[in-house]
């Protein structure tokens, strides 16, 4: 499963918080499941790996992500690689740990399986939390008639479900007020 992370209304703070739990140690390209679960749960992840407390937590048994900083604190993107299904407890405890250095920063972005089933859209902010799969199934037939090319209307158009989701939340903000 591949979830592509948008990280919204960020800041120098958020980045740099973010550069501190994405950054692989030295000689290593990304950061392992252990290391990254340490990272954004603290004191309440387990000091060894646990199988069950991962999958009952994280939402998955493993996780390991792909980060480059780069100086735009406005809009970061991540990708967290994992097995079966999108780590939504990770992704609900990195939004609250970014929304308790700036209370508007937001994490949203979209998902995918390898076969495309499942694939959908996510929302996560500090008191708020949306996820929905794409109900559209992806054509294979079609797919392999075209020699692979193309999908990239399919693709578009499970993606606009974030942009959904965000409009869904940013009225809830508004309403708030």
């Amino acid at each position: 499963m591949e979830t592509y992370i948008n990280i919204n209304n960020g800041d120098i703070k958020v980045a740099e918080k973010l550069k501190e739990i994405f950054t692989p140690k030295e000689g290593e390209y990304q950061v392992e499941t252990v290391d990254l679960v340490k990272r954004i749960f603290g004191e309440d992840a387990p000091e060894e790996y646990d199988y069950d407390w991962y999958v009952d937590n994280i939402g998955t048994k493993w996780v390991y992500s792909e980060y480059d900083h780069d100086d735009d604190c406005e809009s970061i993107d991540l990708i967290l690689t994992s097995a079966w299904s999108v780590p939504q407890g990770l992704l609900e405890r990195l939004a609250k740990v970014l929304s308790e250095i700036k209370s508007d920063c937001y994490i949203s972005g979209t998902y995918e399986d390898e076969s495309y089933d499942p694939c959908g859209a996510f929302i996560y902010a500090g008191d708020y939390n949306d996820i929905e799969d794409w109900d559209a199934e992806f054509d294979w037939d079609k797919y392999e008639e075209e020699d692979g090319l193309n999908d990239d209307e399919w693709r578009d158009a499970y993606m606009s479900l974030e942009s959904e989701l965000v409009e869904v939340y940013l009225d809830y903000v508004r309403d708030k007020v």
